[in-house]
């Protein structure tokens, strides 16, 4: 035999070894639709383990047709554990392989802990015969998750799931008769210690975009039903992106029970309007403005808060005052002298005098600092391991010029947005100061609602990217992103995106973006990828030019969009596939609508339209309320119609539109944080 012939038989045995090798270090759970494997808790499992088997369970049959026991370790017979393999009695059978789903005795005895892990951190490992997934759950009670987190992990890095948004259609599972695991040996903590998105419910605004669309509010809780998901077969969205974790700290806007409480026997204590009154009764007192420079409120207050303390027995507590509302900030001489000249200008509004108006100051937030220190200083001399959350934002979004904040204060930082570059190069600037002024920082924005109102499509992958990449390395503490608001089909690759990036912030986007068409959209992945780097193009067209989002999306680069979309559909006969890129189609069936009517908007300032014109207003809107209502119907998950109602629709109303119902809705008018005027409606 000559020497080359040995050589080829040789490589071939060695390939042969090599190959036999792979297959008995694969770990079978199902065999062509036979169910080889038990699934396995402590006998007292935490939550997040109860919650992992059962939907690892249900994944699992979903997949292959069969379904796994889960069972407490207790109930297991004859257990012997040696050189990594398990051996046991499981209902008067003995299974091939155990997973096993949290920290419990038998992966103790296999040699496997959660111990080296932090809060959420997850372990999943394979021996001959078993699979463990766990965390350290309740041992780590600012994440207790751990365990939950591990079974997604393995789900979607071992057996190629995803969840791209909530429902039946937003779940990729890919089928497979048998299920077989190589091995697997995974350590991991989350760098963000709390990764939290908000998810928006049903409220006021909501029922007055129902109303404007003639929907019933039954009908919406069935949608929201579905965007919470709620059992193992679906599960809820946020908790499948591993999202969660709690930094300790208790955030949102507080005092609003100031007015209430200390009107008549303290009115001092609330904020001198430039016609130097303080009676706030006329001026939203709800959310009533305080008077910042008075030590007796301050007192007060910080009474207040440690009452609270001791009453919850928690440590935390929120400082940041209320926003919005019709009076302005204090302009007594006392608070005023806490604003260094050469702060920020900003512009405030005074509706003090009856007619509103609008002055040049300049930023707040060395007098809110003051105030932070204040209330601080008081509620630390009692709870001296407090944690207290204020906000950067507003009118004192700038840094502090000259203070420097408590050491328990931490700031929740408002800033950034893709709607205007210039602004985010500021907020960008502006997190390098407070990271200076502050020992404590989490990202509060609200970017999120970009298209809220409108519901056109907008993605900013890459600059979510960039940013949240240079905050982890400036010390993020972790997020509160307000809010997702359920544009599924036109935003939901920004919540995606953020999702993943929250978990592992080093991702790299592109390989993000690729692997989401690549989940959902078979052969057609590349045109909806293309479509979507289209998106993120007109998108940061909106930020450099400072346009309104719907300005980009006229009849030419929707019917672009619309092309790219059609041969998504056309290069893949699955039905699935096919039902995926229409969800993305119904998300972009608007956007021209919305294009063509908020022109008609800007193009008609005084809001004073000829009859010609009013056939022509009215028109569109008939034809956009339609084109709303069969969306809720047909694909309500798409785009949230009630909200694009209630925050772009009813604004027509000025010309004597009244949407499907007819109803008569009065106006409300408020100022936002930066105390410009909002228009929602009251019943």
């Amino acid at each position: 035999m000559s020497v080359r012939r040995l050589l080829l038989r040789l490589r071939l045995l060695i390939g042969i070894v090599a190959v036999s090798q792979a297959v008995s270090d694969t770990l079978t759970l199902v065999s062509e639709g036979e169910g080889r494997a038990v699934i396995v808790l402590a006998n007292q499992p935490s939550e997040a383990a109860t919650w992992g088997a059962e939907v690892l369970a249900a994944q699992l049959e979903r997949v292959s047709g069969a379904r796994l026991p889960v069972v407490r370790e207790g109930t297991l017979a004859d257990v012997r554990v040696a050189d990594g393999n398990v051996r046991g009695v499981c209902a008067g059978s003995a299974p091939e392989a155990f997973v096993l789903v949290g920290q419990s005795e038998l992966a103790r005895r296999l040699g496997f802990t959660a111990e080296g892990l932090g809060p959420g951190g997850v372990r999943l490992r394979t021996t001959s015969n078993a699979l463990l997934l766990l965390g350290p759950d309740d041992a780590t009670p600012s994440d207790p998750d751990g365990t939950r987190y591990a079974v997604v992990t393995f789900l979607e890095e071992a057996l190629g799931f995803r969840m791209l948004w909530p429902g039946e259609l937003g779940l990729v599972a890919p089928p497979s008769r048998t299920v077989a695991v190589a091995p697997l040996d995974i350590a991991r903590t989350p760098v963000i210690g709390q990764r939290r998105i908000r998810n928006s419910h049903y409220n006021d605004r909501l029922q007055a975009g129902l109303d404007h669309l003639g929907l019933a509010k039954a009908d919406y809780d069935k949608v929201e039903a579905v965007t919470s998901g709620g059992d193992c077969r679906l599960p809820n969205w946020f908790a499948w992106q591993r999202l969660g974790g709690n930094a300790g700290r208790v955030a949102g806007h507080a005092f609003g029970y100031t007015w209430e409480r200390y009107h008549t026997s303290h009115p001092e204590w609330f904020a001198m309007q430039p016609n130097g009154s303080r009676d706030l009764s006329k001026l939203t007192p709800e959310r009533a403005r305080l008077c910042k420079s008075n030590a007796a409120l301050v007192g007060a207050l910080a009474a207040d808060t440690l009452a609270e303390m001791r009453r919850s027995g928690r440590h935390a507590a929120s400082l940041c005052p209320n926003d919005g509302g019709q009076a302005t900030f204090c302009m007594c001489p006392a608070c005023k002298r806490l604003d260094p000249a050469e702060g920020r200008p900003v512009t405030l509004m005074d509706n003090s005098s009856g007619t509103r108006r609008y002055f040049d100051y300049v930023s707040l937030t060395d007098r809110m600092v003051c105030f932070w220190n204040g209330l601080a200083s008081q509620i630390t001399a009692e709870v001296p391991d407090a944690q207290l959350a204020v906000y950067a934002y507003s009118c004192y979004a700038a840094p502090p010029v000259r203070e420097r904040l408590h050491p328990c204060l931490t700031v929740g930082f408002v800033g950034v947005t893709y709607a205007d570059e210039a602004k985010r190069r500021q907020a960008l600037a502006d997190w390098a100061g407070w990271s200076r002024a502050a020992s404590s920082l989490y990202w509060r924005p609200n970017l999120l609602l970009f298209a809220r109102r409108e519901g056109t499509p907008a993605l900013y992958a890459h600059k979510l990217g960039q940013d949240l990449s240079r905050f982890v390395r400036g010390g993020l503490k972790g997020t509160d992103f307000d809010s997702c608001c359920h544009h599924w089909a036109t935003e939901g690759l920004n919540y995606y995106v953020l999702a993943r990036l929250l978990w592992n912030p080093e991702a790299d986007v592109d390989a993000v973006l690729d692997d989401y068409c690549r989940s959902g959209f078979g052969k057609g992945w590349k045109f909806v990828r293309r479509y979507f780097a289209r998106i993120e193009a007109l998108t940061d067209k909106i930020a450099e030019g400072g346009l309104p989002v719907t300005a980009p999306y006229t009849p030419e680069a929707v019917g672009e969009l619309t092309a790219l979309l059609a041969a998504a559909r056309d290069a893949d006969a699955d039905e699935t596939v096919r039902r995926r890129v229409t969800f993305l189609e119904r998300g972009l069936s608007l956007a021209a609508l919305q294009h063509e009517a908020e022109l008609f908007w800007a193009t008609h300032p005084e809001k004073k339209i000829s009859p010609e014109e009013r056939v022509q207003l009215f028109a569109l809107q008939q034809k956009k309320v339609d084109l709303m209502r069969g969306l809720f119907r047909d694909e309500p998950l798409a785009i949230n119609v009630p909200a694009v109602a209630w925050g772009n629709e009813i604004k027509f109303r000025k010309f004597g539109w009244k949407g499907a119902s007819g109803a008569a809705l009065q106006p409300q008018v408020e100022a936002d944080e930066e105390g410009r005027v909002v228009t929602g409606v009251r019943k």
